[in-house]
């Protein structure tokens, strides 16, 4: 089905040619044919996340990276940076793994500050093996400046690695890995990247790989330094999702050299203004304007929200629900991947019909 009518903040839409590349014949990861098509995806993540530096593949979901993330770095203590139910899953995560855990806490909606995590960073004097960001908040439709937040953990510790979720951010809104200083950051494809859910893609600095090294119970299945020594030779340390292989490396040729990533960037940012813009009269914008995301808007409407969702279903619409804290109270829209501005307007103006009656 050509006709985009699925606006949920992912498992995003997925384009019917994208979808015919997972039909393709099976071919063994070891095998020369394998080894072209790695090659060519290591090649074209490496201007996604504007890096030099080592880019890998992953067969799972992004929160099996998030935990790779503090397994392979981190060891005893880490600061998490929370605003939004998925900035909290990194504390979750780094508890499981007995890692002592501090967090400087936003409120939903809002971004990280930049100023009080340089205020928390001085007045802690304690040292951080990694602090966590999240670049977008998924929950709330908040972006955070990872670049400013960097800047000043960079400041504080030069060997306080930092990891960066870019799940609902890489291929929508610009992430420069070197230019930022960042040590981990990876994105699972279902979303920004407009692929169905099963494989994420990450960068990993040699700062991270140094840490890996010296970390003695980083695990198997996500150890960096396998990622590293098999990529090496075109290669993955376990079998793959192949069919996502195949789908990955023609949309990031479609992202690159079709669309453009500048001209991605754009689409996104005018998805967002229309979004805001249309909505305006029935529903708050839940998140700070300034902080607005390119790529999901969560809303507050007057009318119960999943009545609004329910209207639009029976319409051939799907929306988001709320998630987490604003599950209830607020309904959010997936505007990301390759979802064309025409088909959001077309949605827009079914919804307002919807939420004004």
């Amino acid at each position: 089905m050509n006709d985009c009518r699925f606006f949920v903040p992912g498992p995003t839409w997925v384009r019917p040619e994208i979808l015919e590349e997972m039909t393709r014949p099976m071919i063994g990861h070891r095998s020369a044919e394998f080894k072209d098509l790695f090659r060519k995806i290591i090649a074209d993540l490496k201007p996604l996340f504007v890096t030099t530096q080592d880019t890998f593949v992953a067969t799972c979901s992004g929160t099996g990276l998030m935990e790779a993330s503090l397994a392979n770095c981190a060891t005893r203590r880490v600061l998490i940076t929370t605003c939004g139910a998925f900035s909290d899953r990194w504390a979750a995560i780094a508890e499981s793994l007995g890692l002592e855990v501090d967090r400087l806490e936003t409120p939903w909606g809002t971004a990280v500050d930049p100023d009080a995590l340089a205020d928390h960073l001085a007045s802690r004097r304690v040292h951080y093996d990694a602090v966590t960001l999240t670049h977008n908040e998924t929950s709330t439709g908040v972006t955070n400046d990872v670049a400013s937040l960097a800047r000043v953990i960079r400041e504080g510790s030069s060997d306080t690695l930092i990891l960066v979720d870019a799940v609902s951010s890489l291929a929508g809104i610009p992430v420069l890995f070197d230019e930022w200083g960042l040590d981990v950051c990876f994105a699972s494809v279902q979303k920004g990247i407009a692929l169905p859910p099963g494989i994420t893609v990450v960068a990993v600095s040699q700062q991270a790989l140094a840490r890996a090294a010296k970390t003695p119970y980083r695990g198997t299945y996500f150890d960096f330094l396998q990622f590293k020594k098999h990529a090496d030779t075109d290669g993955v340390p376990t079998t793959p999702s192949i069919p996502h292989f195949y789908a990955l490396a023609a949309q990031l040729d479609a992202i690159l050299r079709r669309e453009t990533l500048n001209a991605r960037f754009e689409r996104h940012e005018a998805m967002r203004d229309l979004t805001i813009l249309k909505t305006s009269t029935y529903a708050k914008l839940a998140s700070d304007p300034k902080h607005a995301s390119a790529t999901v808007t969560a809303l507050a409407p007057v009318k119960d929200p999943e009545l609004i969702r329910s209207e639009m279903k029976k319409r051939g619409f799907t929306l988001g629900s709320g998630y987490g804290d604003w599950k209830a109270s607020t309904f959010r829209i997936g505007h990301m991947g390759d979802i064309p501005l025409a088909s959001l307007e077309t949605m827009l103006d079914v919804l307002t019909e919807v939420a004004r009656t």
